[in-house]
């Protein structure tokens, strides 16, 4: 039988120091993605220390190595930016509507998020290593359209990668192009519709729909 292990009981000061260092790791990956954001991953540890205004050996306590704060801090901008949209997700009750409008807010990252924005124009090769969970997320979505009966599709792993290339040419070409425009990233979202099988009546309609109030 199995008998849990007694607890310790916890030292008086132990909150207060787990707080002092979570602000001091939240500190850091703030002036981070600023490096990202300005110089990219090819940035020296010595850069991420100075910005951070930290030692180097500073920064070891808290990350392994220079690639695991690179990746906690893209992970904590994208987490931030999907708390951030999720909000607007869980106001409409469509299916489909929840599918794509994820899509339709990440394609204008530029406006919304500036900073995750110029961090993604400099290391857009490896920006879907940092996107933990969210293509398994699309696969359940499209499952469920399926069994609903909303969509039907035929080889819908081919076309999940499909619809991952896509966002991701759109979101380059929103990030590095001056001349893309916000109907050209709904332009995206209207061939990645296409590639689920929506008529094109139905995808420019759901494409170029009105979008929510993105000050708030």
């Amino acid at each position: 039988m199995f008998v849990p292990t007694r607890k310790k009981p916890t030292p008086p000061n132990a909150g207060r120091k787990s707080a002092y260092v979570a602000r001091n790791r939240a500190a850091l990956l703030r002036a981070s993605q600023r490096v990202l954001a300005e110089i990219g991953p090819e940035a020296s540890i010595d850069q991420f220390a100075e910005a951070a205004e930290v030692s180097v050996s500073t920064i070891y306590k808290h990350f392994e190595n220079k690639e695991a704060l690179i990746e906690a801090a893209n992970l904590g901008a994208f987490h931030d930016w999907e708390e951030w949209a999720d909000a607007f997700v869980k106001e409409t009750e469509d299916p489909l509507e929840e599918l794509i409008l994820p899509m339709r807010l990440f394609l204008r990252l530029k406006k919304t998020h500036p900073l995750y924005a110029a961090m993604s124009a400099r290391n857009l090769a490896d920006l879907p290593k940092y996107f933990h969970g969210t293509e398994e997320g699309l696969v359940e979505h499209i499952d469920e359209l399926m069994k609903k009966k909303i969509i039907e599709i035929e080889s819908p792993a081919i076309r999940i990668r499909s619809i991952s290339a896509c966002i991701l040419a759109g979101l380059a070409d929103q990030l590095l192009n001056p001349a893309a425009k916000e109907s050209d990233a709904d332009a995206t979202v209207e061939v990645i519709l296409s590639i689920l099988g929506i008529s094109p009546a139905k995808a420019k309609k759901l494409a170029h729909g009105p979008m929510p109030d993105l000050t708030k």
